[in-house]
């Protein structure tokens, strides 16, 4: 009556409650409480065989006392004393009367002895079969766990977002890396470059005096030294030109 009642009380309790359990506990005390249920079968089945027992041995000693008893009126008889032979067959009488009546016991006891053996072996099946469903269960829930963990992670976060950041910051770079182009080339300086592409042209102008002085053109050479002349005139002046324009 009181378990009963106890399992009604539990059921309301699951029902109020059932939003928040944890499978893993819940799963976990439900097999605990199956295991003691087998502990106590197991106990019950114990407690039948030792009973089966004793009454195996009772029953043989009432026969032996009956076969004893048996004997002992034989002897009487052959002593010719009938009163006590009579005295001998009463007691076998009652030995054989409590042997008839352990064997039915003993019957009844080894059917209720069976049954809790087979009861046992059933039980023994569903922990197994408990104990299999629990492991794959909490492994389910731990993989429901992990990937609503994952996907929660994912929607605070996103891929596109992350690149979105990579492309501004590369522009930020890039902007960076022509302003300091522009820097070292605002840094270098012009004057002496002309100066430099002067000289150059200064170079190959004196070779070509000097090859035309060898072939005897002095008219040429005159001629020549004044376009070079004015050719310095004229760089000079682009010089100048630029140096007022900065």
């Amino acid at each position: 009556m009181f378990d009963r009642i106890a399992m009604v009380f539990k059921a309301m309790v699951n029902a109020l409650l059932g939003k928040v359990e944890d499978p893993q506990m819940m799963l976990e005390q439900t097999y605990q409480e199956l295991q003691s249920n087998l502990i106590q079968v197991r106990q019950a089945v114990a407690q039948a065989i030792a009973t089966e027992k004793q009454l195996e041995q009772q029953l043989q000693k009432n026969k032996d006392q009956a076969a004893t008893w048996q004997n002992r009126a034989a002897m009487a008889v052959q002593q010719n004393n009938d009163d006590l032979a009579r005295q001998a067959l009463q007691r076998k009488t009652q030995y054989a009367q409590a042997a008839a009546d352990l064997e039915v016991q003993l019957k009844s006891q080894k059917e209720a002895t069976s049954n809790l053996r087979q009861r046992l072996t059933e039980l023994e099946n569903e922990v197994q079969k408990a104990y299999t469903k629990k492991q794959v269960l909490i492994a389910r829930d731990k993989a429901a766990q992990a990937t609503s963990k994952a996907n929660e992670i994912l929607s605070k976060s996103s891929a596109s977002g992350a690149l979105s950041t990579f492309e501004r910051m590369e522009t930020k770079v890039a902007e960076k890396e022509a302003r300091a182009a522009a820097l070292a080339e605002l840094g270098t300086d012009s004057l002496e470059k002309k100066f430099k592409s002067f000289e150059g042209q200064a170079d190959i102008e004196m070779e070509l005096l000097a090859l035309k002085g060898n072939m005897g053109k002095d008219g040429g050479a005159k001629l020549i030294t004044q376009e070079r002349k004015d050719e310095h005139d004229a760089v000079l002046l682009e010089i100048k030109e630029d140096e007022e324009i900065r």
